[in-house]
């Protein structure tokens, strides 16, 4: 698998709820399920059913769009070990990431622009 879905799939929920101003307590309630299993879809313990995944996507108003991930399909063994450390990682995780790889885009541009000056 390429990444942990459960994750992926508690991240979107959560951060739409968020969006919306709504607490865990309030869309177990219009969904009519316990706080508790919304917590716990919330953390990646568990997949919700599918008919509750639906009326989670229903009140949130979630385009089912925002639960596809166009990943590459090759079998480019990096690509795919970058791709899941990305989507496993948390906010501050992606963060620092981020910082890395511009740091290391920067240098690796530099370094071309010198090998290039150096070739005239």
């Amino acid at each position: 698998m390429l990444l942990n879905d459960r994750k992926f799939i508690a991240k979107k929920i959560k951060e739409y709820r968020l969006k919306r101003g709504l607490t865990q307590a309030e869309l177990a309630e219009k969904i009519d399920i316990s706080t508790k299993q919304i917590s716990r879809i919330e953390l990646g313990d568990f997949y919700p059913s599918l008919s509750t995944f639906f009326k989670i996507i229903e009140i949130l108003n979630i385009n089912m769009s925002n639960f596809v991930i166009d990943t590459p399909q090759d079998n480019n063994k990096t690509r795919v070990k970058l791709i899941k450390t990305l989507y496993n990682a948390s906010d501050e995780e992606l963060l620092f990431y981020d910082r890395l790889l511009t740091f290391a885009n920067d240098e690796v541009a530099e370094l071309k622009k010198n090998i290039l000056l150096k070739k005239f």
